[in-house]
């Protein structure tokens, strides 16, 4: 018969274990939705070369979601068990993150130079900062929230923002789906602009 210690050692391990595998898991999903989001709105710029203006930054923090998630929510028709789980996420994932982890995911297995499309990530006072240096008004930050896998991990919410100033601002929530080879976005829904 095993100890009490060796067994309360084996459940302290399996929870550890547990623990990290879901972690890892996570932050391999998140690395997924981000790099397939970041390909996405990134295929159209520029390659970042001395002289020339990058356009387009990335938002440093993963945003918390809010109720765009819900109106999303509606218009998807899903279960009412999917609908509870995904509104109690929200409003309990309100922990501070951002993407370093998974931009440097990323750019260990890029093959396609989208790390040279991509300043560091800013913050939303570095991006003010870095706009009204330059004076240019057609500089954006994407903003990408936490995403909100639902479907046993084979599907995804993501709000998109993209923030230029004050007054002219657009995003909508993507669909994504997680197939054989990989994130797809399926639609973009709650679409807005200001």
């Amino acid at each position: 018969m095993k100890s009490t210690s060796e067994m309360i050692a084996r459940t302290l391990f399996t929870i550890v274990f547990a623990f990290f595998g879901m972690s890892a898991y996570a932050q391999s999903q998140s690395s997924g939705i981000l790099e397939t989001i970041v390909r996405n709105f990134y295929k159209n710029e520029k390659i970042i070369v001395k002289g020339r203006q990058q356009l387009l930054f990335l938002y440093c923090g993963k945003a918390n979601n809010n109720e765009e998630i819900f109106e999303t929510l509606q218009d998807l028709k899903l279960p009412a068990d999917v609908v509870r789980k995904i509104r109690s996420q929200v409003k309990s994932d309100v922990n501070p993150e951002n993407w370093q982890a998974e931009l440097d995911a990323i750019y260990a297995k890029d093959d396609t130079k989208i790390r040279q499309k991509i300043n560091d990530c800013l913050s939303v006072e570095q991006y003010q900062e870095q706009r009204s240096r330059l004076n240019l008004n057609n500089q954006r930050l994407m903003i990408v929230s936490k995403p909100i896998l639902f479907q046993n991990g084979t599907k995804a919410l993501v709000k998109v923002a993209f923030y230029r100033n004050i007054e002219h601002n657009n995003g909508s929530v993507l669909l994504m789906e997680n197939t054989a080879s990989g994130w797809i976005i399926k639609d973009q829904l709650n679409s807005w602009s200001t």
